[in-house]
């Protein structure tokens, strides 16, 4: 089905069903899924998942990010990042100016790019609730940069650590341009 009002090649917003979906999906990651309910009901609307049962976290520094998309804007940023990762899922944290890729459960273990770090079993990651899909100025909280639009769908590892390890390459390169 399309949405004909839509532009062409414009993603339709996901379905009330399946953010009820995704809202499970990620709540079972977590012992306690009422839990993660209710800390999404709260003020912060985040919930510390732990990480390594149903998706692991590449942690990629902002300034990485914003220095390869060549933008900062949030919309930009959040535009090019789906472009870049297919659709599959980012969280930003404006605050500790990190954007994380969820991956598969056990990449952590594999993981050898260097200019990110990927977390995985013994971790937790702070995940907004799912209708949080733009940058609240005032607030400055997390963030779905790339919202997850379906249970398990998420980024290819392969994308992710090809982007962390040519964005590492190109910034060092124009940071020794710059000491010169």
């Amino acid at each position: 089905m399309t949405n004909s009002t839509a532009p062409r090649g414009a993603l339709a917003p996901p379905s009330p069903q399946r953010s009820q979906a995704v809202e499970a999906w990620l709540a079972a990651a977590h012992p306690l899924p009422s839990a993660v309910h209710g800390e999404w009901d709260s003020d912060a609307r985040l919930a510390l998942l732990p990480l390594g049962k149903l998706f692991d976290a590449v942690r990629i520094p902002e300034h990485l990010i914003h220095a390869i998309a060549e933008a900062s804007s949030p919309a930009i940023v959040s535009n090019w990042l789906g472009w870049i990762f297919n659709g599959r899922p980012v969280i930003h944290d404006p605050q500790g100016r990190r954007y994380y890729a969820l991956v598969p459960p056990g990449t952590a273990k594999d993981w050898r790019a260097p200019a990110a770090s990927c977390l995985g079993d013994g971790t937790y990651l702070g995940v907004p609730r799912t209708d949080l899909t733009v940058l609240e100025e005032a607030a400055s909280v997390s963030y779905w940069a790339v919202p997850l639009t379906r249970p398990g769908w998420l980024c290819r590892t392969s994308d992710v650590q090809t982007f962390v390890m040519a964005a590492g390459c190109l910034t060092d390169e124009d940071d020794s341009e710059a000491e010169s």
